[in-house]
Formats: structure tokens, C-alpha cells, sequence
């Protein structure tokens, strides 16, 4: 399901955060709602007033129709406000064919968003809130 947990104590939260990010993406790769919404905090809410069932209907809808996900991501900054929150700001390229790095974007039909994500810490680490809007290429290099 998950890339399991490094097993080594020395594990840090921003390595915990990156993870987060890794299995956000193999989960919309794999068009799989149900890991997706496990990443989700129950009281999640978004700029749009969306709330986690509302967020995941949108996933679900967006992965049907889409028979091919390919992401990549490229993390632009985490800050740790408190210990177990944390304000990720990440760039998302989209596109229907694989996406071997940054500079096959300019090739693809790709759609780039930035989003700006909360996640906090219980047990494991969860989206709480989040924006998100187009970017271009550009804003990624």
C-alpha cells in the first residue's frame, strides 16, 4: 500500500513529511482513492470550502476520467511551524504519459499546480488543509 516507514531511528520529520509527499503521488498514480483519503485528516478543509468526502469525490471523479496519471513533484519548501505541523508548498506536473524529469516538461502536455498544504502529526502525518492553483514550467525551475 504505502512505502513502509524507515525502520532506522535517525528518521527526521522532514523525511516523514517527504514520504507523505512520495505516497500522495503513488496514490494518484495508482488511482487509488482509498490510499489517497487515508492521507487525509477527517476535519480536512480547502480554500474552496471542500471537505475530505467532498475532496475525494473530486479524486475519484478526476480518475476516472483520466485512464493514465503520471505526476511529478518537486518539493519547493518545508517549514515546521510547531512540531507536528507543517506548511509543504509543492510543485505537481500532471500529465498522461510518464514523466522522466523536469526537462521532459517542456515536451508534454503537462498541467503544473502548485499547492500550498497544512499537514499535522497525530500518529502519522495528515493533510488538514490545503490551496492549490496553475503554475507554470517556469515557476518550477
Amino acid at each position: 500500500m504505502f512505502i513502509p516507514a524507515c525502520s532506522d531511528d535517525n528518521i527526521t520529520a522532514e523525511d516523514e513529511v517527504k514520504l507523505y509527499i512520495t505516497n500522495a503521488q503513488l496514490a494518484a498514480e495508482n488511482r487509488n482513492h482509498s490510499d489517497l483519503a487515508d492521507l487525509i485528516d477527517k476535519d480536512y478543509r480547502d480554500h474552496k470550502g471542500l471537505n475530505k468526502k467532498q475532496i475525494i469525490e473530486m479524486a475519484r471523479a478526476y480518475f476516472f476520467t483520466h485512464k493514465n496519471i503520471y505526476l511529478f513533484t518537486q518539493i519547493q519548501s518545508i517549514d515546521f511551524q510547531q512540531e507536528n505541523t507543517a506548511f509543504v508548498t509543492v510543485y505537481v506536473a500532471m500529465a498522461g504519459t510518464l514523466i522522466s524529469d523536469i526537462n521532459a516538461l517542456s515536451s508534454l502536455r503537462a498541467r503544473i499546480y502548485k499547492f500550498e498544504l497544512l499537514l499535522i502529526k497525530n500518529n502519522e502525518w495528515l493533510l488538514q488543509q490545503a490551496k492549490w492553483q496553475r503554475a507554470a514550467l517556469k515557476d518550477m525551475l
